[in-house]
């Protein structure tokens, strides 16, 4: 059995408990509490983490931790980063601008989990199609310092992000196979 730890990296609003609910069925344990900061109409917000754990088909493990997307909670995301087998990116396709959006998460990811693979998820992709998706693989890239698969997906739907895990589970079924061989 293999246990692999997945970290949802993400601006709040961007999907990260909605992306935990999904994958997990709905069974989770969050820390959501009433939103306070002004700058989201969000009702509440996540300020410690979400966390799923899940049972895969073949007996491996899935642990799911979503992180608060506020620069206040910086400090716990590379504590969840430790160990991570995975590292999902989230932004918001509405945010004015998305591509500068996940400049943050990209760091945190090189910093603390530089060698981990990894996958951007663009969420809110069908309230607007025509974002800049180029400019978000350049931004990943330059920020990160490595190429990374983006996915435009809708996180309300189980099968989106189903196809979003699926990719970030080649990446690091690709990465075993490569560290195998060195």
């Amino acid at each position: 059995m293999i246990e692999h730890k997945v970290v949802i990296l993400g601006a709040m609003g961007a999907g990260k408990s909605t992306l935990v609910r999904a994958v997990a069925g709905g069974t989770v344990i969050d820390t959501d509490v009433i939103n306070t900061d002004t700058s989201s109409a969000k009702l509440s917000t996540t300020v410690a983490m979400d966390y799923a754990d899940v049972n895969l088909p073949n007996g491996d493990r899935l642990r799911l931790y979503g992180t608060p997307g506020q620069e206040r909670f910086s400090f716990i995301w590379p504590v969840l980063l430790q160990g991570a087998r995975g590292v999902v990116i989230l932004a918001d396709a509405s945010s004015p601008d998305v591509a500068q959006e996940m400049e943050r998460y990209l760091l945190a990811l090189r910093e603390h989990a530089a060698k981990v693979p990894a996958v951007i998820g663009i969420s809110k992709f069908d309230l607007v199609p025509d974002v800049d998706l180029d400019a978000c693989v350049l931004q990943a890239q330059k920020t990160a310092g490595r190429p990374l698969p983006l996915v435009p997906f809708d996180a309300r739907s189980e099968d989106a992000v189903m196809m979003l895990m699926d990719v970030l589970m080649g990446e690091v079924e690709a990465a075993a196979l490569v560290e195998d061989h060195v």
